[in-house]
């Protein structure tokens, strides 16, 4: 039995790509709706992730904040599914890729990259040929109307999450500073944690999502997410300050 960690649909078999790279086209008819591929991986935070080799590292897919599957160490068939501007698939959830239409024999399979990732880590100009191409995968493509609106339904969860906390974000009223300041001295991350949940429009998010959506730098985070005085005094400075419009 082969064990692997990445899945591509008999449907459909990589190929090479010359001079460099890999594919993956139907060598049978796909119907809409299919599974076509999973990423699997291993979990890693962004400071984690630096650490490895670029070509393993853009075998890879985001599904949080500061979660990344990275790709396993020798390519798999399930890796082989390239960026697209005019993709034949999407996302059916975090780790799958689906048929968004019939996908005839011999067809490649595609998916644009801003339907699941938005950081820095596999941004690249594109070739893609396509009538639609952008000339470049930026990691903030996601914020693009045409492409929110082209691909509804069919972006990963993490992405979702960002679209719709978009839609309710919004500065911090006279109000909300004041009722921050009157409980930090007591209630510091209770504080923080209401103040940032209405600036990134997040209401449910946890305490560790909002400082990785907050933190600059990795040792910025740490010392939020261990409560350092310094760095929660300079968090609640810069909300009273610009009423999270600098996050």
């Amino acid at each position: 039995m082969i064990i692997v960690q990445n899945f591509l649909t008999p449907l459909a078999e990589s190929f090479d790509t010359p001079p460099h790279g890999f594919g993956s086209r139907a060598v049978g008819v796909i119907p809409a709706g299919t599974s076509v591929a999973t990423f699997g991986g291993t979990a890693l935070t962004s400071s984690d992730f630096t650490k490895y080799e670029a070509e393993r590292r853009s075998r890879s897919i985001q599904v949080d904040t500061n979660l990344i599957f990275l790709g396993p160490p020798t390519r798999e068939p399930g890796d082989s599914i390239n960026h697209s501007c005019e993709p034949n698939c999407g996302m059916r959830n975090a780790t799958t890729v689906v048929a968004m239409r019939d996908i005839a024999i011999g067809e490649e399979l595609t998916f644009d990259y801003a339907m699941s990732d938005a950081s820095n880590y596999d941004e690249f100009d594109c070739n893609c040929g396509t009538s639609l191409c952008r000339g470049r995968v930026r990691a903030d493509d996601w914020q693009l109307d045409t492409l929110r609106y082209r691909y509804k339904g069919f972006f990963s969860p993490y992405i979702q999450r960002k679209i719709d906390a978009e839609q309710h974000r919004s500065l911090l009223t006279k109000r909300d500073v004041e009722e921050m300041l009157a409980m930090y001295d007591t209630q510091p991350e209770v504080a923080l944690l209401n103040a940032l949940r209405k600036c990134f429009g997040m209401p449910h998010a946890t305490w560790v999502t909002l400082i990785e959506l907050t933190a600059k730098q990795t040792d910025d985070m740490s010392q939020h997410l261990l409560l350092n005085t310094d760095a929660l005094d300079n968090l609640v400075k810069t909300l009273n300050e610009t009423r999270g419009a600098g996050l």
